[in-house]
């Protein structure tokens, strides 16, 4: 017989929040999602392919931007992301952010990793 793990309904959704922003407001960023038990985060340079006149038409000085991606448990999505809304307006940015689901595509003891409910993705043998 196949041993069952059962959740409570507290165990809430995880989604992957990935941010595009410009290179020096990252760390900003970056900053701003912790607060919201963000707690993996990976970051690196993108470079977008658009004309120096879409650029223009667009608004952006330049194609070059970070991107940041970090795991997030549902109950903090909402706020994380109108947090995240407030500071590209506060700053007068070209950004955006948003959040993808990730259930039923990982096992539990990696959602409990990650989602920082102190499940090991791994054990050394």
């Amino acid at each position: 017989m196949k041993k069952e793990i059962k959740t409570t309904n507290s165990v809430k959704k995880l989604y992957l929040l990935v941010s595009i922003l410009p290179v020096n407001k990252r760390d900003v960023f970056m900053d701003l999602t912790e607060k919201f038990n963000v707690n993996y985060h990976i970051s690196f340079l993108g470079n977008g392919s658009a004309s120096s006149e879409m650029l223009a038409l667009l608004g952006l000085k330049e194609s070059r931007r970070a991107v940041s991606m970090g795991f997030i448990r549902e109950d903090k999505v909402k706020d994380c992301l109108d947090a995240i809304e407030d500071k590209i307006n506060q700053l007068g940015i070209h950004a955006i952010a948003f959040a993808l689901s990730l259930d039923r595509i990982m096992g539990l003891k990696n959602y409990l990793f990650l989602a920082d409910l102190g499940g090991k993705a791994w054990k050394k043998n």
